[in-house]
């Protein structure tokens, strides 16, 4: 049985109200995870990223311990990272994005190797020696032989995958890592499964992944199945979703309500620009509620070979 979607939800009064003016179907309906469409979204929305998300070039959400929003929030998760390398280590990062994380990482660590796997083309802007960009899908490790890392991590970069391909990199980061070594995850999912949801409230979560380019967004339960099925031990999770409101609310007052204030000039924008950039602009305006109202949660899975 479907849950309930309250009436009195944020988060069903935006998609209603969308609705009644965008074609929502556009963005939500199916997964545009191609490595050429999601390659294409990240150069497109180049601008936006530096403009609304993060001044250091990180692409993910800030994790605010204090409650308040801070740029440098976005450090949290590259910094948690670093307490799990050790002096010798080969690290692999799964979608390194412009590299922010990986180039911190290497700086801090200068005797450990580090390695990059991303869609986007390789930064022309690495200077380290201890660092090596690789541009392909990173489903695919076999460019690596078993056994090689001692930390993989991924911050929101997994959840581009669907659940098929997400078995398969799940599957490839157990062969490359080392036993002992540790997999490292921060990224969001739905409480429930995401057919338990009423339709509005399925149409809302649709859009906060699927208008971000990113898979139709995964469960709890079926997150941590993807670790158990390929033999991972956990040694904690973390949940991080109160963390991440006061940037959520950021993006939402910056670039959520500043797009869809007024009908009119959203239906225009969305005529006219292009939508793998416009599409960050139904995410902004949604993404806050789906977290304060429970739709969906910020988890720090952390996993042991």
């Amino acid at each position: 049985m479907a849950k309930k979607n309250p009436e009195n939800s944020n988060l069903r009064k935006k998609v209603l109200r969308m609705e009644s003016f965008l074609d929502l179907d556009r963005f939500g309906k199916e997964d545009r995870v191609s490595d050429e469409e999601i390659a294409e979204y990240y150069k497109v929305n180049d601008f936006a990223y530096k403009k609304w998300l993060s001044k250091y070039g990180f692409m993910h959400f800030c994790i605010s311990k204090t409650g308040n929003y801070s740029p440098e929030d976005a450090f949290y998760q590259p910094k948690t990272v670093a307490g799990f390398i050790k002096p010798g280590n080969k690290v692999l990062e799964l979608g390194f994005g412009k590299g922010p994380n990986i180039f911190y990482l290497a700086e801090k660590f200068p005797d450990v190797e580090f390695c990059g796997v991303d869609l986007a083309p390789t930064n022309d802007k690495n200077k380290f020696p201890n660092v090596k960009l690789y541009q392909h899908n990173y489903s695919d490790l076999s460019g690596f032989a078993d056994n090689t890392f001692d930390v993989v991590y991924g911050i929101e970069t997994i959840c581009c995958c669907n659940e098929k391909d997400k078995d398969t990199v799940f599957r490839e980061v157990y062969r490359v890592l080392k036993p002992g070594g540790h997999f490292m995850v921060f990224d969001f999912a739905s409480p429930e499964a995401f057919e338990t949801y009423d339709p509005v409230a399925q149409k809302g979560l649709a859009l906060f992944t699927r208008a971000g380019w990113g898979a139709l967004i995964t469960s709890v339960d079926q997150w941590e199945k993807h670790f158990t099925a390929n033999g991972f031990i956990c040694e904690s999770i973390t949940d991080l979703s109160k963390e991440v409101l006061p940037d959520l609310k950021r993006l939402l007052d910056t670039l959520g309500m500043r797009l869809m204030r007024s009908k009119v000039k959203a239906k225009m924008a969305f005529s006219v620009l292009p939508e793998k950039f416009v599409g960050n602009g139904i995410v902004a305006y949604i993404a806050y509620d789906c977290f304060k109202e429970g739709f969906a949660t910020y988890k720090q899975w952390i996993y042991v070979k």
